[in-house]
């Protein structure tokens, strides 16, 4: 009888530490997956405690200095397909840090054949529907005016599409084979200021963090653009594809300030992302932001264009006379046909412009030639205005071949 107790006892405690084996392997994965789930948000530690100027609230969120920022994977996605009479159209959309306290914001431009500029659009999603949706407008300011409609369906996924409304017709537009995909991150620096000691001493005053946001996208490898890829500075080395799009990582800087001196309001955010792309030019925007306190803060966009054959970036004196005092003449006297007196007497040459089949499309930033309720003013000229300009072997042969 106590034989078989003695070999009954051996079994269970066999059992159990069977059981204990197991139980400590569970454990093992469990914190192995907590530690994974915490570098997917960040790349920094965020301090835990609701009483820190930065804490994490869940997966993807957390609070920087009283903000909520919802963090979400940046990317850029190509679109190229067919409309009317053969019309080809391109659609490029990204997902960035916005302006005013980081919230995220789905936004695109788009091409059409014979269009005289690029189009931008923003995406939204209601809760009750499986897509984005955006319009884009000839103007901003007439919602009567608009180009087309757009659906994007099943973003950040191999069956992605966009359905296209255009001319009351429905086209359905897919990533292009080139340019399918690129990467991105955001370089969030957040400057914190902890003034809950201040605030006890009675003398502290209102703040907010600054912000600085810079979103960098990258364009995939592809034979045919080498010297493209390799050419353009800003461009990562390592890129990854749609399937890796969860991948991608976010990068925070945090400082805080050592003297009062530093405490003040203060925002910049910086994104780059392409606009236009054929096998001759390929142009890239870069969005500037800053803002110190005021009404409002500051704003431009710049445009970089680079021939895809050499992957040098193109100057406007490359390809255009400027110091021809017609061309000054028939520059000056375009900008004051499109708007008048608004302008000054003197009026200053854009310093960004991009390129298109159609021709040149001119740039400023508010305040440079009008208020800043007119916003950033664009000046189109066709090629067959700029025929006495265009100097020769230049890229703009391939567009001014008539």
């Amino acid at each position: 009888m106590i034989t078989n107790l003695i070999s009954l006892m051996k079994k269970y405690l066999f059992v159990l530490l069977i059981l204990l084996l197991v139980s400590c392997q569970s454990n093992k994965k469990e914190d192995k997956k907590e530690l994974i789930v915490a570098n997917k948000v960040n790349e920094v530690e965020i301090e835990e405690s609701n009483d820190s100027l930065i804490y994490k609230i869940s997966e993807d969120s957390i609070v920087i200095g009283g903000d909520t920022l919802k963090i979400e994977a940046p990317f850029i996605y190509s679109f190229e397909g067919t409309l009317d009479d053969d019309k080809k159209i391109q659609i490029h959309i990204s997902n960035k840090l916005t302006e005013e306290y980081g919230g995220y914001w789905k936004s695109g431009d788009l091409y059409i054949d014979g269009e005289e500029q690029v189009f931008g659009f923003g995406l939204i999603k209601n809760n009750k529907d499986n897509f984005y949706t955006g319009k884009a407008y000839y103007d901003s300011n007439d919602s009567d005016k608009t180009i087309c409609t757009l659906k994007l369906y099943n973003l950040a996924t191999e069956e992605m599409f966009i359905e296209c409304i255009y001319n009351k017709k429905t086209y359905k537009i897919y990533p292009s084979k080139k340019f399918p995909s690129y990467k991105c991150y955001d370089k969030i620096d957040y400057t914190l200021f902890d003034t809950r000691e201040a605030y006890k001493k009675g003398n502290a005053r209102d703040y907010t963090p600054s912000r600085d946001y810079i979103f960098f996208g990258e364009i995939l490898n592809d034979k045919s653009f080498e010297a493209l890829s390799s050419n353009l500075k800003y461009l990562y080395i390592d890129s990854l594809t749609i399937k890796d799009h969860k991948k991608w990582k976010h990068n925070f800087g945090i400082k805080k300030s050592v003297s009062d001196d530093n405490n003040y309001k203060s925002e910049t955010l910086y994104t780059s992302s392409p606009i236009f792309i054929d096998s001759n030019i390929y142009v890239v925007s870069g969005y500037w932001y800053h803002y110190m306190g005021g009404a409002h803060g500051l704003y431009h966009t710049s445009y970089d264009n680079y021939e895809v054959s050499t992957g040098k970036k193109i100057e406007i004196t490359q390809i255009l006379n400027t110091k021809d005092e017609n061309f000054i003449e028939f520059y000056e006297n375009k900008i004051r046909s499109d708007y008048g007196d608004a302008v000054p007497s003197t009026i200053p040459f854009a310093n960004t412009f991009y390129i298109l089949p159609t021709g040149i499309t001119f740039s400023y930033a508010p305040y440079e030639l009008v208020g800043f309720a007119g916003g950033e003013p664009h000046i189109f000229l066709s090629y067959d205005e700029l025929k006495p300009y265009i100097l020769k072997n230049t890229i703009l042969d391939k567009y001014n071949s008539n």
